[in-house]
């Protein structure tokens, strides 16, 4: 299946979210389908991903000339970003004992890489080069470990996709408004209007 990538996919807030939400509705196993079922689409994803999460890749250009071969490391690291944060956003607390599955699939995102990350303002190094996307993906994933980010973390009660609450109140609750919000919206207003109708009608 060919997927065109389109804004409103990319609404974690942060491109292992991202990553994490191209599983479609994880909530609904009648449903749910994976996007990266075809590898070619890591490597389509990435150079979406390079321009819609320009401002935290720190203008560095995502790479994946060989989606095939990074597609077992990709996974893994989606599969146990999704696992460790969907159970710390419903326990409101990340537990050790679930970070050694997390840690060890990002070390594997960085084995072997030569990129230098971490630098004051450029903590995926120098935008002037392109960086492997299980690189940059693992990085992601590990910046969500931070206390602050963590208590941003939501899950939306739509589609179950992951994203950061960035809002000023920490009130957000759907991925997308534009989507998601306004499928709830249409949903409960069509529901008013068959309630109403059934009752004119008894």
């Amino acid at each position: 299946m060919t997927v065109s990538w389109t804004p409103h996919r990319f609404t974690g807030g942060i491109l292992a979210l991202d990553t994490a939400n191209t599983v479609v509705l994880r909530n609904d196993p009648e449903k749910t389908f994976d996007r990266f079922e075809d590898p070619a689409e890591i490597g389509r994803f990435a150079e979406a991903a390079s321009g819609f999460r320009a401002a935290e890749l720190g203008g560095r250009r995502l790479e994946a000339p060989e989606p095939a071969d990074i597609a077992p490391v990709v996974l893994s690291i989606r599969e146990a970003t999704d696992r460790l944060f969907r159970r710390a956003i419903a326990k409101g607390a990340i537990a050790a004992g679930h970070l050694p599955d997390f840690l060890a699939a990002c070390a594997s995102g960085l084995s072997g890489s030569g990129a230098e990350i971490g630098a004051p303002g450029r903590p995926f190094g120098d935008p002037a080069t392109p960086i492997a996307f299980e690189t940059a993906l693992a990085v992601s994933a590990l910046s969500l470990l931070r206390d602050e980010t963590v208590a941003r973390l939501r899950i939306c009660p739509n589609c179950s996709w992951l994203f950061v609450d960035r809002s000023r109140n920490s009130s957000r609750l759907w991925c997308d408004m534009a989507v998601c919000g306004n499928r709830q919206k249409a949903n409960r207003y069509y529901r008013r209007r068959t309630a109403a109708r059934e009752v004119t009608n008894a």
